[in-house]
């Protein structure tokens, strides 16, 4: 009886250890729902990931002010490195100068700590790299304090 007890409870605990945490979703997240984003946007949103051009291109387009994506952004920590061409790309989705002046600025501001980056990755971190990647962030993540409240008829 006590070796199936000590196995139960060897079992609970390698499971709760290797469940991500949930991130609480912040009441913006209504509101790109409303917006109807693209799925694919939206599962990053929902799961605190690194957002990519055509995210970003589509959040603009879909009329998410850059008063709301630069703060999630900035919660990301990653340097957004855009050439000439996509910010124009972004300007003729709708993008506004928030948006495009924060992406202008962006790139250099997070720097990599180069001893955590595993070298199989070519020198970047799985969570840059890799856009499928569900583990743990390289720091921690919490939506922006921008995001909370009711949004909901505002946009």
């Amino acid at each position: 009886m006590n070796r199936l007890l000590a196995l139960l409870t060897a079992v609970f605990i390698s499971a709760c250890a290797t469940t991500p945490p949930k991130l609480e979703q912040p009441a913006y997240m209504k509101v790109l729902a409303a917006k109807k984003i693209d799925p694919a946007t939206y599962a990053r949103i929902a799961h605190g990931r690194v957002l990519g051009y055509d995210d970003i291109k589509n959040l603009a387009a879909r009329g998410i002010p850059g008063k709301m994506v630069v703060p999630y952004l900035r919660a990301t920590k990653t340097p957004y490195s855009f050439s000439a061409a996509q910010i124009n790309g972004l300007v003729d989705a709708g993008a506004d100068s928030t948006l495009v002046n924060y992406l202008g600025k962006a790139k250099g501001i997070y720097l990599e700590d180069a001893s955590n980056i595993p070298s199989s990755t070519g020198g970047l971190h799985p969570y840059w790299s890799d856009p499928g990647y569900a583990g743990a962030a390289p720091f921690g993540f919490g939506y922006p304090a921008a995001w909370a409240g009711d949004f909901i008829g505002l946009y």
